[in-house]
């Protein structure tokens, strides 16, 4: 076919009438029209869809073209056959969001995935975790937005010395690459892996059995110093996994849905908005038309200050894909009509065509306009009384002497048996997590679409409850692995269904601090839990200490001034707990005389703050014990040597501030030696 770019004022007629020798007109950038007995006429605005999938699927019933001598075959046959191909293996660390245990300042940690590698120097080059606290581990891991099946590492270290002096930033004594497991909530070693290199100076390569997840950990154990017991830091200048996926599959093709809607494209003047159409037409590839609403993007001032064009989507019920315009900002005026862009009309055989009240005229600005006017000449029935053919109609082009051109095809009507179900969509909004989960309330929107029926009914099921009549978005909002299930049901009785798998987990996990009183110092024990996806990692700083990950109980010596203590926890879903703090009191009077060992605690207990409390005796002998707290208190007789003495308080509050309870213990008697403990607990919210 030719392709033709509308009609144009310079172009001169000749003995064919602006078609090929076939008498068809290929669309170029005109838009096609249809009428289905029911509804109204579109038009649209993307010729590949004429050419590829309207001759071969709107025609149905058309069999040759009468008189054209075109067969829908023949159309099929010109286009090029696409075989797909296997996925190619590629670094999918590009895709990654990398995270580490700690990243110095100096550092960056997107220097891991940026494709350059510097094994010394270069600061900005590398991901390094120096800093005055070195623990003895560190971590660094990529999350895909989708699942990755990767089987090779190639991971480069950065240093900036060799000696072992547990200092500065040296290549780890020994690492591992650990997956993490979606079933178990919990980080695995890969399986066989082929060699963990700690070469310098040159990439180490690790290959592995295949594995499909969504993270994926390096675990450094940091060089030790050789006279020292300290550890150095660990360095990475880049890392490479390879293999597959890590990218959202693209959204199933309806089959049903519209192959294109109504073409927009509006003018205004420089400074005033746009007055774009409120709703558009639908042209489906069986024939059916419908007018559905259409909610625009906003459009500022500022697209709108300067002459130009710009683009605008807009969101139509029942469409999945957005619909697409182009706002023209004038200044002054556009000149005369330069092109009228073509229309392309099916009808059924012994139905009138209805031709578009409007066509798309372009000006000699550059700008277009949708909505110029235009009056059709008169259709004689003979024209389209049979199927199998096609004619041409002509019209006045409101504002230029231009006429427009519409090309009629005449088909005949389906009026076979419908066995075909509708096609269902759930859509979901927002989208997950990195991690795959939905980390806040989301919406599920179905749409339905027939080949016969424009309205099929619709129902919706969550969990497996009872179905419903869907009368808009469904609304999820309890965490766990919910199911939306959907069904439409068309007036042949013919039942599609879909279902959509959410793992909602909106909640961030609660962390516990249990501080155990060692006389001038004391041990911080640190819990958290998480219902959802559970906990990945705890993290918390002091004076002195950077914002590090929790690995185990630590102990802190007790100064002449208090000390905050700050920690937070994040689940695997990617929720952070806001952070907790508790206050360690400064160093008072000497240890006391007794070995009583005390902690505190704030938990939830059905949605209202309990502070637990406990006291272990560690004398030889039995001691009293007296509990104080701003909640309650609570006296223990005789507790006996390595036994424990425990009471929990009910604060009747959601909330809590941070506190502190005060343990009196005692040997008894009129010559007993007594001690009192101050116990602190964080503040908790448990709403």
């Amino acid at each position: 076919m030719s392709a033709h770019e509308g009609r144009r004022r310079d172009a001169a007629p000749d003995s064919t009438h602006g078609h090929d020798a076939t008498g068809l007109r290929a669309p170029g950038r005109g838009t096609v029209m249809a009428r289905a007995g029911r509804g109204r006429a579109v038009g649209f605005s993307r010729p590949r869809r004429w050419t590829a999938a309207t001759l071969a699927g709107v025609l149905v019933g058309v069999g040759a073209l009468g008189g054209a001598g075109i067969a829908v075959a023949a159309v099929g046959s010109s286009l090029p056959a696409v075989t797909a191909a296997a996925e190619a293996p590629a670094n999918v660390a590009l895709l990654g969001t990398p995270e580490a245990s700690y990243t110095a300042s100096w550092h960056a940690i997107d220097a891991v995935n940026d494709g350059e590698v510097a094994h010394t120097g270069s600061y900005d080059k590398a991901w390094a975790t120096w800093d005055g606290n070195r623990p003895a581990t560190q971590w660094l891991e990529y999350a895909w937005e989708a699942p990755v099946r990767v089987d090779r590492s190639v991971l480069s270290f950065w240093s900036d010395g060799e000696g072992a002096n547990g200092d500065n930033v040296r290549v780890p004594g020994s690492w591992k690459i650990q997956y993490w497991d979606e079933a178990t909530s919990t980080y695995k070693d890969v399986v066989n892996p082929s060699a963990y290199g700690t070469a310098r100076l040159a990439p180490n390569e690790t290959t592995f059995e295949p594995v499909t997840t969504t993270k994926v950990r390096a675990t450094f154990n940091a060089l030790k110093g050789a006279t020292v017991a300290t550890y150095s830091a660990v360095g990475v200048t880049e890392w490479e996994l390879w293999g597959t996926g890590g990218t959202e599959e693209p959204e199933p093709v309806d089959p049903n849905a519209p192959i294109d809607v109504s073409p927009v494209h509006v003018p205004t003047l420089v400074g005033e908005l746009p007055d774009l159409p409120e709703d558009v037409d639908a042209i489906y590839e069986d024939g059916r038309v419908a007018s559905v609403a259409v909610d625009w993007a906003d459009v500022t001032a500022e697209q709108v200050a300067e002459k130009g064009s710009f683009g605008v989507t807009g969101v139509a019920e029942g469409i999945v894909e957005p619909v697409q315009g182009t706002v023209y900002v004038r200044d002054g005026e556009p000149g005369d009509v330069t092109e009228v862009d073509y229309v392309s009309v099916v009808t059924l055989a012994g139905t009138a065509p209805t031709l578009p009240s409007s066509v798309t005229a372009a000006f000699e600005d550059g700008s277009r306009d949708s909505r110029t006017g235009v009056e059709w000449d008169a259709v004689e029935p003979s024209h389209y009384a049979e199927a199998g053919g096609l004619f041409f109609v002509e019209g006045d082009v409101e504002g230029t002497d231009l006429p427009a051109e519409a090309t009629v095809f005449v088909v005949a009507p389906d009026d076979a048996e419908d066995t075909i179900a509708p096609t269902v969509f759930l859509s979901v909004e927002p989208g997950p997590a990195t991690s795959g989960w939905y980390v806040e309330p989301v919406r599920v929107t179905v749409a339905a679409s027939d080949n016969r029926d424009p309205a099929p009914a619709v129902e919706v099921s969550v969990d497996g409850g009872a179905w419903a009549a869907y009368t808009g978005p469904v609304t999820v909002d309890t965490d766990g692995v919910r199911t939306v299930a959907a069904r439409a049901t068309d007036a042949s009785g013919n039942v599609g269904e879909a279902t959509r798998e959410l793992k909602v987990d909106a909640t961030a996990p609660v962390t516990v601090a249990t501080v155990k009183n060692l006389g001038s110092s004391v041990e911080v024990t640190l819990t958290a839990t998480d219902a959802g996806s559970g906990v990945d990692r705890i993290q918390w700083e002091g004076p002195g200490t950077f914002w590090g990950t929790y690995q185990e109980p630590f102990t802190r010596a007790l100064t002449e001034e208090p000390q905050v203590i700050e920690f937070a926890a994040t689940d695997a879903a990617g929720n952070q707990e806001v952070r907790q703090r508790i206050e360690l009191p400064a160093l008072g009077e000497p240890d006391p005389d007794l070995a009583v060992e005390v902690s505190a605690s704030a938990k939830c207990v059905a949605g209202k703050v309990a502070v637990s409390v406990r006291a272990v005796n560690g004398e030889d002998v039995p001691v009293d014990v007296k509990v104080g707290s701003a909640f309650g208190s609570k006296s223990f007789t005789g507790v006996a040597p390595g036994k424990s003495a425990s009471q929990s308080f009910a604060t009747r509050a959601g909330s809590v501030d941070a506190g502190v309870v005060t343990i009196t213990a005692s040997t008894g008697g009129a010559d007993g030696t007594s001690a009192t403990f101050e116990a602190p607990y964080a503040a908790l919210d448990c709403g």
